[in-house]
């Protein structure tokens, strides 16, 4: 059995932000989370990450560590009581997990019940694959990964930022329309303020 929360922002509403203190046990405030940094170079020095400890800190959360996959013990995951993996760039952070070994951890904790949280770019990389988004941002795959497949957490495909991202590129909606239709598969598409409870592929929209 598996608990996921997806969103394109963190905590960005009441729904989202109670879903994810609904995931952790009553005493929650003594919760141990770790928010995985690998989505963007500056890791735990980057100003999203500290932002987003601080946002929990605020929530009442006592317990936030920001983890590095690369320079932190992978045993610290396994004690947390949940995992957050924070947006930035799907591509790097996919590669991150896979070559660290990180992958196959969350993968055990996902399989034990230990909810995970997904933002952005850490919501895209739970899913299946990086397909779509070779198909839109091939640049964005630096370091030219061949490997696209996901997590596979779950089988739901999302697309983040749906309502900027389409003011921005009017022919981002074609674009994933003909992917769709092409690959035979749905995409979800996520505005800013949406999130996606997802427990045991029952998805609920937020």
């Amino acid at each position: 059995m598996s608990t996921l929360l997806l969103s394109s922002r963190a905590f960005k509403t009441p729904a989202i932000t109670q879903a994810f203190i609904n995931m952790l046990p009553d005493h929650h405030q003594y919760s141990e989370i770790s928010i995985i940094v690998n989505s963007v170079k500056e890791g735990r020095l980057h100003p999203k990450m500290i932002a987003l400890q601080t946002q929990l800190h605020a929530l009442g959360f006592r317990n936030v560590t920001l983890f590095d996959v690369f320079q932190d013990n992978l045993d610290i995951l396994k004690q947390s009581d949940a995992l957050i993996l924070n947006g930035g760039y799907e591509f790097y952070l996919l590669h991150a997990l896979k070559s660290s070994n990180a992958d196959q951890v969350i993968n055990d904790l996902a399989q034990n019940n230990r909810p995970i949280y997904g933002i952005s770019a850490g919501a895209i990389v739970l899913g299946p694959d990086l397909q779509l988004y070779q198909y839109l941002y091939p640049e964005d795959n630096l370091l030219q990964d061949k490997d696209l497949n996901g997590l596979k957490l779950t089988t739901t495909r999302i697309y983040p930022h749906f309502d900027q991202h389409a003011i921005t590129n009017p022919g981002l909606i074609d674009q994933i329309n003909h992917w769709e239709n092409t690959h035979h598969q749905s995409v979800i598409r996520l505005n800013n303020d949406e999130g996606l409870l997802i427990q045991d592929e029952n998805v609920k929209r937020l």
